[in-house]
């Protein structure tokens, strides 16, 4: 009898996510290739970003909580999957890095969200706001709670989390992610491998101390007459 290897058996597993014999993710809209789910998803979800960052922010109390951040979820990807809000059931990896246990998640997040809420008051300088950000975005990374969407729902968490904290902590920073460019985006991902399999934040800490930027404020112009 052969032995597969454990690679080969990763790959023969069937994902209750996805179709049968497919690596495509059931989602609402039924769409079977991967390509054109990429595109409709991409297509919703910068919707509902959009649409929610133009919401009232949250207060502190209520923002740095799971059920904030599962709600989230299920805003931006509800649209598309039926498990939106949902942390998932089933393990996950990605390259060498093995995500939270299933069982576990609910409790890690838990523990996560009060860390780093009871944390977040005792900021005091740029460089302390890069750290929280960089091991916060590291620990929800590594715990990986949802099937998709995991990488988008961090960031615009973290930009919800700056936009209520600096007003509070007597600062007038905002989370820019925009106009990334591609060898930022690569560092940002290259980060976030070396983050989960080696525990070093410092590479992330780069890249938030580069997208915490001060607030410009927005001039009325007045027309003349």
């Amino acid at each position: 009898m052969n032995i597969k290897s454990r690679y080969e058996e990763a790959i023969d597993t069937q994902s209750k996510y996805c179709y049968p014999n497919s690596d495509v993710l059931i989602n609402k809209l039924n769409i079977k290739d991967q390509k054109d789910l990429d595109v409709a998803e991409r297509r919703i979800t910068t919707l509902t970003l959009t649409t929610i960052q133009l919401q009232k922010p949250k207060k502190i109390s209520n923002l740095i909580t799971v059920k904030y951040y599962l709600d989230l979820h299920k805003k931006v990807f509800g649209p598309i999957y039926n498990f939106a809000g949902e942390t998932r059931n089933e393990n996950i990896s990605k390259g060498n890095t093995t995500f939270c246990r299933p069982e576990l998640i609910y409790s890690s997040l838990t523990d996560t969200m009060n860390r780093f809420r009871h944390q977040a008051i005792k900021i005091k300088t740029k460089d302390d706001y890069t750290t929280w950000l960089a091991d916060f975005y590291a620990d929800l990374n590594i715990i990986h709670p949802f099937r998709e969407g995991n990488g988008r729902i961090n960031r615009e968490f973290l930009r919800e989390c700056v936009e209520v904290i600096s007003p509070y902590l007597g600062f007038n920073y905002e989370l820019d992610f925009s106009n990334i460019t591609e060898q930022a985006s690569k560092y940002f991902l290259d980060a976030s491998i070396i983050s989960a399999m080696t525990c070093d934040n410092k590479y992330l800490k780069k890249f938030f101390n580069s997208r915490l930027k001060e607030r410009q404020e927005i001039k009325e112009v007045k027309k003349g007459r």
